[in-house]
């Protein structure tokens, strides 16, 4: 019998390893960036949820206490906190800035000291107004 002809056919060589790990990389470096924005996207969103809800807390505080609260925006813009809760912090990379001061008050009456603030991650905003009149808490807009 003759001996059988074995090739080396077997496996794959160094180069189509190395290609296969460039595609691989290049899909990753097109696809990371765009992954980072829908992340940062979510973390602003859910931080705007937050902090929509404890201004409607602070207020309804005020209005069931009938004695004026504040929502107070840490200096770094990376935290906030409400009457009678633990300070907050924003999800990475998320910050609050402040258009008028640091502090919301709430009064008894419902009506606040208005004042709007903005949440923002990698270069998108939302505002957030709380009217003066009412104290209602508008989400959004200019």
């Amino acid at each position: 019998m003759a001996a059988k002809n074995r090739s080396l056919d077997g496996g794959t060589t160094l180069i189509e390893s190395l290609v296969v790990l460039a595609i691989i990389g290049l899909t990753a470096a097109i696809g990371f960036p765009k992954l980072q924005q829908a992340l940062a996207a979510v973390s602003r969103r859910e931080t705007v949820s937050a902090v929509a809800a404890e201004l409607r807390q602070a207020r309804a505080y005020a209005l069931r206490a009938d004695r004026p609260t504040q929502f107070v925006i840490a200096r770094d813009g990376r935290a906030y906190q409400g009457p009678g809760s633990r300070e907050a912090r924003t999800a990475w990379g998320v910050e609050l800035r402040p258009v008028t001061g640091r502090a919301i008050g709430f009064f008894g009456d419902g009506s606040s000291t208005g004042g709007a603030l903005w949440v923002s991650a990698r270069g998108r905003s939302t505002l957030i107004r709380v009217a003066p009149a009412t104290g209602a808490i508008l989400v959004g807009g200019r």
